[in-house]
């Protein structure tokens, strides 16, 4: 995990941000990095993630990441865990960062037998930048501008802007 500089929190209890719109605008955003990671053998992600080889798990994401975003800016967090539910089935699930611009995003990804899902942990922004100028679509374009190639249509979400800025 990187060093994080100075932030502040956004979501608190008493601000209103769907963070389902969040969560979908981050997901679209990141829906080629997890078919590249899911070309992996779903065995071995489970057992990186039981004996907790987070080197291994870390090289994966970085590989799959490297293709699509810039720098370091999607990151695997060093924790991995296998949730066994009702009736045997079971999800890997990771911790992740995005870090770009002034926002700082924590989320999970989770792989289940029959779903993959991205659930939001916590959303940071430098103190610079003016909390009242994040929303939806000032995510949506950091999130875009991060990217290497613009998003593929068909990844596109309503809350996904096709023309954001990119530099």
């Amino acid at each position: 995990m990187r060093s994080l500089r100075s932030v502040d929190m956004v979501a608190s209890s008493s601000e209103h941000l769907d963070i389902h719109a969040f969560e979908e605008v981050l997901a679209c955003n990141i829906k080629d990095v997890i078919a590249d990671f899911c070309l992996a053998d779903a065995d071995i992600i489970r057992f990186y993630a039981d004996n907790q080889l987070h080197g291994n798990m870390d090289e994966m994401m970085t590989s799959s990441a490297e293709l699509f975003f810039k720098g370091e800016t999607l990151s695997y967090g060093h924790v991995a865990h296998v949730r066994t539910g009702r009736d045997d089935h079971s999800c890997v699930v990771l911790d992740m960062e995005f870090v770009h611009e002034a926002v700082t995003v924590f989320f999970q990804l989770i792989f289940g037998d029959y779903y993959i899902g991205v659930k939001i942990s916590r959303v940071l922004l430098d103190p610079t930048f003016n909390r009242s100028e994040f929303n939806l679509s000032s995510f949506a374009r950091m999130i875009s501008s991060a990217r290497l190639r613009p998003l593929p249509p068909r990844f596109q979400s309503p809350y996904c802007l096709a023309d954001a800025a990119r530099h």
